[in-house]
C-alpha cells in the first residue's frame, strides 16, 4: 500500500458497520496473512481487494473476511487524518515495486 502506508505505520480499523464502498482500505484476512488492501468492488456476498501497486486484483474474498475499515494512521508519534495518509495508487508506488523485484532477482542470482 506504498506511499499511503509505510514500513513503522500504525493502522487504527474499525469495525465495518456496513459493506464496504469502492476505495475505501480495508484489513481483510486471507489464508496466509492479514492484508491492508484498498476495495475495488463489493456486493453484498464478496468483495474484490486490489492492492495500490498491485498489478492485480486479489481473488473474490467472502465478505466475512473483511475485518474493517483503516480509519487512521500513526507515523512517527503524530496520527493523521485520511487526507494525510490516503494517497491512492501511484505509478511511482509501481515502478518501485517493480524495481525492488529485479534487485531481489538479481541478488539471488548472484548467490547463486
Amino acid at each position: 500500500m506504498w506511499p499511503s502506508l509505510r514500513s513503522g505505520d500504525l493502522a487504527g480499523v474499525e469495525p465495518l458497520a456496513e459493506a464496504p464502498r469502492p476505495g475505501e482500505v480495508v484489513l481483510a484476512r486471507f489464508a496466509h496473512a492479514l492484508v491492508v488492501h484498498r476495495v475495488r468492488s463489493s456486493n453484498g456476498d464478496t468483495c474484490v481487494l486490489l492492492g495500490d501497486n498491485a498489478w492485480a486484483e486479489d481473488p473474490p474474498l467472502p465478505r466475512a473476511r473483511v475485518l474493517g475499515r483503516v480509519s487512521l494512521v500513526r507515523r512517527g508519534g503524530e496520527v493523521l487524518a485520511p487526507g494525510r495518509w490516503d494517497h491512492g495508487p501511484q505509478r511511482w508506488g509501481r515502478w518501485r515495486v517493480v524495481v525492488k523485484r529485479g534487485l531481489a532477482a538479481l541478488l539471488r542470482r548472484r548467490r547463486a
